[in-house]
């Protein structure tokens, strides 16, 4: 009976930025690349990125025969990653705030299932006994998203600092409400007539909401735009 090759650690890493970010997805495994007919992978998934804490929901490693992911892998690959659709990075701007869309999980797909095929083989003449169990092979997915665009970094720096007490004074106006609106923090509607505060973009908040909101943000928090940019 052949046994299967052990070569070491391996990895495959392939990269391609999209929506002003660096996506990598590396293959990473214990040696094993030529394998028995009857060997199953343990997939494990991991995602990072540079400057979001993130939580991927989901089972810890998922099961299957390795001649079933090289006839399916990328129908696999993409059940596998359907998960990342529901992660989101508060570094984008409101209107883009996914980290992954529909397109990014398939290239995805494409380079992961294209790193596998170039990285493993099946021993077709390896002879194994239909009493034993099949070997699992451990694999592990890394997936990070680095922010590449100079915007996003300082957006996130943006948001992390107070903003500066004469800045506050200076641009937060006490106004009343003369129409139906909501605070852009809390969507709690006022009424007609009471006391609100405005930013000069024009939005709308209760002074509890803008302040405790400003105590770790430089940014109007409707329209990221930058307190400093607003004074000018």
């Amino acid at each position: 009976m052949s046994a299967p090759s052990q070569t070491g650690p391996f990895y495959g890493m392939r990269m391609f930025g999209m929506n002003q970010s660096l996506y990598s997805i590396t293959i990473m495994g214990t040696g094993l690349t030529t394998l028995m007919p009857a060997a199953i992978f343990r997939f494990s998934m991991r995602v990072f990125s540079q400057l979001v804490p993130l939580q991927l929901q989901g089972p810890p490693f998922t099961l299957i025969p390795s001649q079933t992911l090289f006839q399916e892998g990328p129908d696999f690959l993409r059940t596998l990653f359907s998960p990342l659709l529901s992660l989101s990075s508060p570094l984008s701007p409101p209107s883009s705030l996914r980290l992954f869309d529909t397109d990014i999980i398939e290239t995805l797909v494409n380079m992961g299932a294209d790193e596998i095929r170039r990285i493993f083989h099946i021993d077709d003449h390896a002879v194994t006994s239909s009493e034993s169990q099949p070997p699992e092979i451990p694999l592990w997915i890394v997936i990070n998203v680095t922010e590449n665009s100079i915007h996003a970094t300082t957006q996130y720096l943006l948001r992390m600092v107070p903003a500066a007490e004469k800045l506050v004074d200076t641009l937060l106006k006490k106004s009343t409400m003369l129409r139906t609106e909501c605070c852009c923090i809390c969507l709690d509607e006022f009424d007609l007539n009471v006391e609100c505060y405005t930013l000069p973009c024009r939005h709308f908040f209760h002074q509890n909401c803008i302040t405790r909101w400003l105590q770790t943000h430089q940014t109007c928090p409707m329209c990221r735009q930058p307190l400093r940019i607003l004074k000018d």
